[in-house]
């Protein structure tokens, strides 16, 4: 049963209804109406839809196509003026049209379930109250420890508060646990953002590919100024490539050199010692050395010290 008819069904004299408000194709009170804008009669929405799937015309044959519009207010105060029935079994109240979904809301026969869970009883309102009074499955809520149990079962305060005391404990855990991952989660995410920024940092060749420190190597021509020396420090493996300190100067971070060595200092350089990168003697302009006999590297503490400060 659709709600056209439901409402149709509870109208309390469907003889005493204004021959207007109904509908010129189903002959019933119109419901949803719309009104052709011609002769103004009525019709309900559902109605007039079907009618227009095969025809464009007024079924009162109205000399221009149908043009529908909204009926006048007064038209829909008429509708919801007329009587009609309350539709739950057992209720014989009667009110008008307009009134009827408030009365529904509070009817004391419309059918209903315990409000207990785990109560599947059902019944008018009226009969839920009185149900409710000796339901099985009624509760009771304890004043001292406000823990809510079934009337038919024993109650122990201290049994409920250490179950209660246990699910916390659980929760807890449970959300300690979902904190430290959390955690992992943040610190691994930052040394991957640390990770990266140190390779962004480190020199690369013009592919963007990060260059490599080597053990000095005579005839490797650097790139970028196409001097052929010893100087020729970071090589590109992809691209097979090389650049000299001056090109790409190397990487200091504390005292070690651009392989992670430590670099070793000395106030007295050998007589003869130069420095790899500025080219001079290191003895004879009087200075102290740093060196990494493990990639064969000597660097003046000045120039050392310049390289820091840059990078």
């Amino acid at each position: 049963m659709n709600s056209s008819t439901m409402l149709r069904d509870l109208i309390v004299d469907p003889t005493n209804i204004d021959q207007n408000l109904l509908c010129l194709i189903c002959q019933e009170l119109v419901i949803d109406p719309k009104e052709c804008s011609q002769c103004q009669n009525l019709f309900c929405s559902d109605c007039i839809t079907s009618w227009l799937q095969k025809k464009k015309t007024c079924p009162y044959n109205c000399s221009n196509e149908i043009q529908l519009k909204n009926p006048h207010r007064i038209v829909k105060n008429s509708i919801s003026q007329i009587e009609v029935k309350c539709l739950n079994k057992g209720c014989d109240k009667q009110m008008q049209i307009q009134s009827l979904d408030s009365h529904l809301l509070q009817c004391d026969y419309v059918e209903t379930k315990c409000p207990f869970p785990e109560c599947d009883f059902k019944d008018s309102l009226k009969q839920i109250k009185i149900h409710q009074l000796n339901c099985e499955h009624r509760t009771k809520n304890c004043e001292k420890c406000e823990a809510t149990y079934k009337i038919n079962q024993e109650h122990d305060c201290l049994i409920h508060l250490l179950k209660k005391l246990k699910l916390q404990e659980e929760n807890q855990f449970a959300y300690q646990k979902k904190t430290d991952q959390i955690i992992m989660d943040l610190v691994e995410r930052l040394n991957q953002l640390e990770n990266l920024q140190k390779g962004s940092n480190k020199p690369k060749c013009y592919q963007g590919h990060v260059l490599n420190w080597i053990y000095p190597k005579k005839g490797i021509q650097c790139e970028q100024c196409k001097q052929a020396n010893d100087n020729v420090r970071y090589i590109c493996e992809p691209c097979r490539i090389g650049y000299c300190q001056r090109c790409k100067q190397p990487e200091f971070k504390g005292n070690v050199c651009p392989s992670n060595h430590v670099l070793q200092f000395s106030q007295k350089p050998g007589f003869g010692l130069r420095c790899d990168f500025c080219r001079l003697n290191i003895c004879s302009k009087g200075d102290s050395v740093y060196s990494d006999r493990t990639c064969d590297f000597d660097i003046c503490n000045t120039c050392f010290q310049k390289l820091k400060v840059m990078k």
